[in-house]
């Protein structure tokens, strides 16, 4: 199982400009402002197994609040701000696709 403690410190020590976590798929870094040149920026898939239904219903209890869960639930989608360790903050952007929720984190 993947701690999104640990993919979101990270993300942040490598700089990435994005973290999408997909059910199916390992995590992905991505970085767009060092790599104009590349359409959608360079992309380093993670070593590791792909994330699963599990990881993703952790991801969603760690990241969200009640009030962006249900709006996950009753819209398919929601963008917020997480605070991490206090003084890192992470743009969250969710979207529940057939009852999975996957995220891309900036």
């Amino acid at each position: 199982m993947y701690s999104v403690d640990d993919l979101l410190q990270l993300a942040h020590i490598e700089k990435a400009d994005e973290l999408r976590l997909h059910v199916g798929k390992p995590p992905v870094l991505v970085w767009r402002d060092n790599y104009p040149q590349l359409v959608g920026g360079k992309r380093r898939v993670l070593e590791g197994p792909e994330i699963t239904l599990e990881d993703s219903e952790h991801f969603l209890l760690k990241l969200t609040n009640s009030r962006q869960r249900r709006d996950i639930r009753e819209h398919g989608q929601a963008t917020f701000f997480f605070l991490f360790q206090g003084r890192i903050l992470f743009l969250v952007r969710a979207k529940a696709e057939n009852e999975v929720v996957g995220f891309v984190i900036q």
